[in-house]
């Protein structure tokens, strides 16, 4: 293994297996504490907008982002940031007219169905643009992991209305509460790695806040 090679597994660890270990440890937690979870997860799944797009993006990856929650999401392609490709050693690929993260998956504690699968590597490719910035310094505000996590949902429902099965609907709304618990427990932040120890730590921490008990 290179130098760069190990500069690379420091900024993009196995974000499938860290997410997956959030969301899986998020719900099992929220399912044991009883009021505990019930309030926060009806604050984190409250369509609360975290603001507006900038009208003039200070950087190419929050062009990138605006894009890629649009009606043009290849345009997305064109504003990809110089070490994008060398930081987290892939390029998008293109599928279904949207680039995404060839090597994502849904990551998710529960079955999902196929059909989610390009919605969740489009999502992943949005969040390595989140994790692009914040490793240059330069976190992108809440608006925009807000916007890749609603643009995941309605791609999830999309493919539920295009190719219905039993309990599509269901899936995409179970999917739902977990992505928006774990993206309202980080404040919409980036997404970085946590331990364990630190995904309790933040749930019981923005639990309380959202109890009124802090």
């Amino acid at each position: 293994m290179t130098s760069n090679d190990t500069d690379r597994t420091a900024l993009a660890p196995p974000r499938h297996r860290v997410r997956k270990w959030a969301l899986r440890f998020v719900v099992g937690f929220v399912a044991t504490v009883g009021l505990l979870g019930a309030v926060p997860i009806a604050v984190a799944v409250a369509d609360v907008k975290a603001g507006d797009p900038p009208v003039h993006p200070a950087s190419q990856t929050e062009r990138a982002i605006i894009a890629l929650v649009s009606d043009r999401p290849l345009d997305a392609l064109a504003y990809l940031p110089a070490k994008f490709v060398e930081r987290f050693g892939y390029t998008p690929e293109v599928v279904d007219a949207r680039p995404l993260n060839p090597h994502g998956d849904c990551s998710s504690p529960i079955s999902l169905p196929d059909a989610f699968t390009n919605a969740c590597r489009a999502h992943d490719f949005g969040y390595d643009l989140l994790r692009d910035a914040d490793s240059e310094g330069r976190p992108i505000g809440a608006w925009a992991r807000q916007a890749l996590d609603r643009k995941l949902f309605d791609d999830m429902h999309n493919s539920c209305r295009l190719s219905p099965t039993p309990g599509c609907t269901a899936a995409a709304e179970t999917a739902r509460v977990a992505v928006s618990l774990n993206t309202w427990r980080q404040r919409s932040g980036p997404p970085r790695p946590e331990t364990t120890g630190d995904i309790a730590v933040t749930y019981l921490t923005r639990a309380v806040e959202a109890l009124g008990l802090s």
